[in-house]
């Protein structure tokens, strides 16, 4: 029995030289993670709205929804239609505002008859939808260089890139009454061009992104 004791204490032990290790990777593991990983600008700012129930506006091709968000999708977004929880598709959208910046929206929107002209409708193609430059995106918002952004449903909106997404781009269009920033959300896939209304002075570095 005696010579078996060693054996057994060894054994007691490597369990606990194994895990130190184990553990030790897999904190490492988490820590790059935790910070390789972007913030969903977009999904925060929608759900903060979900969560204050903020009335905002949400502008299609025909209408214009006055409601609130019930609930953030990837693809879709739960809308109070009706006074009931109504799924839409965010390929029907062209952009969103809050009610509170209605006034300022309704007096820098642009309307361009040419572009009403067109075939509004979203091309089928991902490539084709997602056809704005992420190095042009992050030059705007870094320099802050002025921006044009003309919709496939005829609206142009002017001002300042506060951040994008690869679904979407937060405008900065002008001031709310006397504090605040009026902004509105436009949809990638519902823009026909951009313009950047500003030389840059810099190069902007291609490994950015405005997320």
């Amino acid at each position: 029995m005696a010579a078996d004791e060693p054996r057994e204490q060894k054994d007691a032990k490597r369990p606990e030289s194994r895990s130190r290790p184990e553990q030790s990777n897999r904190q490492s593991r988490t820590q790059k993670t935790r910070h390789g990983t972007r913030v969903d600008v977009a999904k925060l700012y929608i759900e903060k709205q979900v969560a204050e129930q903020t009335p905002m506006v949400f502008v299609t091709l025909d209408a214009a929804l006055h409601t609130t968000v019930v609930e953030h999708g990837t693809f879709q977004l739960g809308l109070q239609i009706d006074g009931a929880p109504t799924p839409v598709d965010k390929l029907t959208l062209q952009y969103q505002y809050k009610q509170v910046d209605a006034d300022t929206v309704s007096e820098k929107v642009v309307v361009d008859e040419a572009a009403t002209s067109r075939d509004s409708a979203p091309p089928s193609a991902y490539k084709e939808r997602h056809h704005l430059s992420a190095r042009d995106l992050w030059h705007a918002r870094k320099q802050d260089i002025p921006v044009r952004f003309s919709l496939r449903g005829g609206d142009v909106f002017t001002g300042l890139i506060e951040w994008f997404t690869r679904f979407e781009v937060k405008l900065n269009i002008g001031t709310r009454g006397e504090h605040g920033t009026a902004s509105v959300i436009l949809y990638r896939h519902a823009v026909l061009r951009l313009e950047l209304l500003e030389e840059s002075k810099t190069n902007p570095s291609p490994d950015e992104s405005g997320a």
